[in-house]
């Protein structure tokens, strides 16, 4: 990743005025990726179709065409793209983002993925004010935002915004009546006692877009919306009440994204959507709203989070130790996903851009003596470029990327091979588009003929 602006100088002077902040502790759950009960029982596909729709209240419509405006907004992303996650710590650390800016500078990286708001709330000074006030002392780490991205800019390093959606406890906390409800009306809590905002809620997506805009605003180029998800159902809590329940779980997903479509894109700024990695794999929506196809046909780019050490032995076919394998992992993740993709293309839908996360981070609640190093990486590497894919981005939950370093190449260049699924792929997504996702693929292009022919055939 190469710099060509002479005012980096000026811009980087952040680097040495930052306050420094104390890095997390690395044994933090990476990112979006707790498995759910039922996909931890069953190999793929795991479910039917979408939950069914509610019996009350006016459905909420899936969306699918995309204007010219939406692609040229897309386009303003690099190609191709190759990043790393930063925590809010190591992005308000003026030492650990000088590390990680001299690995950009010395490899391959080009885009930095940096929390702006996650479960412990805002991580910059906002102008949002029901966000100001839910702010949470000491967790404001980015103290000059413009200066960040300014800094990022100069560098030559493709800003994108994280934020976490509706697992907000301190929203839930705050707006109740927003909120996840039990059947006796009290907060719904999950397995790590976090409460969690409704996905049905249109002031949630509105706060949430707000605060999007603001950091578009400020420079970022892109808003990566993560835990655009409902909570995960466990027999051993409460049913989920969502007040304003209208449609299915995929439905209420995909209206929040094209509201902020909707609201992002005039600005200039690239709409992304973080999913479980057994979503390329799932006929249904993982029980939890993210189903492939319409997401697809919304977002401008969808981040599958395929890191081999959170599928199953049951989860994919001829995958029996997932975190030791991590090519074959990611190969037949990404692949089905891949070859759905080309079907929901084919069927006359422009998709988006498929970006994977990608694991830097050893997982020894999984697998006590395998350490993830340059191999494991270069492997997940390889895997995304063998699927026909030309981007990826590597997650640590404490942003330390050291140890795989290796496996990044010096200059930033397309890789990506020619896909051409063996049979055995192919009988696989097959199998998929049979109990499902052949149904969605319709329903979605359908859709988008619907909408083209509304907008008068462009």
């Amino acid at each position: 990743m190469r710099v060509t602006s002479a005012a980096a100088l000026a811009a980087c002077a952040l680097l040495g005025a930052c306050k420094a902040a104390p890095p997390p502790p690395d044994a933090v759950t990476p990112a979006d990726t707790t498995v759910p009960a039922a996909a931890a029982v069953a190999p793929v596909p795991l479910f039917a179709h979408d939950s069914a729709p509610a019996a009350h209240g006016p459905a909420v419509q899936p969306v699918a065409a995309q204007t010219p405006t939406d692609r040229r907004v897309r386009e303003r992303a690099p190609r191709p793209i190759r990043g790393i996650y930063l925590n809010a710590y190591a992005a308000g650390s003026s030492n650990r983002l000088r590390q990680l800016l001299a690995l950009a500078e010395r490899t391959e990286i080009n885009t930095f993925v940096v929390d702006v708001k996650d479960e412990k709330g805002i991580h910059y000074r906002t102008q949002v004010p029901l966000a100001g006030q839910l702010a949470q002392p000491g967790e404001i780490t980015i103290r000059d935002i413009r200066a960040f991205t300014d800094t990022l800019h100069a560098r030559g390093i493709y800003a994108i915004a994280r934020i976490v959606v509706f697992k907000d406890p301190i929203l839930s906390k705050a707006k109740p009546e927003w909120s996840v409800k039990t059947p006796g009306g009290d907060l719904w809590i999950d397995k790590a006692g976090n409460s969690w905002v409704s996905t049905w809620e249109p002031a949630v997506w509105d706060y949430n877009i707000d605060i999007a805009a603001e950091v578009i605003e400020a420079g970022f180029d892109e808003v990566q919306f993560d835990y655009i998800r409902f909570p995960e159902a466990y027999a051993s809590l409460p049913d989920q009440v969502h007040p304003k329940e209208a449609g299915t779980r995929t439905d209420a997903i995909v209206a929040f994204l094209r509201r902020a479509v909707d609201r992002i894109h005039p600005l200039g700024g690239v709409v992304a959507a973080d999913v479980f990695g057994l979503s390329p794999n799932d006929a249904g929506d993982v029980r939890i709203g993210q189903q492939w196809e319409p997401i697809l046909a919304t977002a401008d780019h969808v981040l599958p989070m395929v890191y081999p050490s959170h599928y199953f032995p049951t989860h994919l076919k001829n995958v029996p130790r997932p975190n030791r394998m991590p090519y074959e992992t990611v190969f037949t993740s990404l692949g089905i996903g891949r070859i759905r993709m080309q079907r929901l293309e084919a069927a006359g839908v422009q998709t988006a851009r498929v970006i994977p996360w990608l694991q830097a981070f050893s997982a020894p609640w999984v697998d006590r003596d395998f350490d993830y190093g340059p191999e494991q990486a270069a492997a997940q590497i390889r895997a995304v470029y063998d699927v026909g894919l030309d981007d990826w981005i590597f997650w640590h939950p404490g942003s330390r990327y050291e140890q795989i370093a290796g496996a990044f190449e010096p200059e930033t260049a397309p890789r990506a091979k020619e896909f051409q699924p063996e049979p055995w792929l192919v009988d696989y997504a097959d199998l998929v588009d049979r109990t499902g996702a052949a149904a969605a693929r319709e329903r979605v292009a359908e859709a988008t003929r619907a909408s083209t022919a509304a907008a008068g055939g462009r």
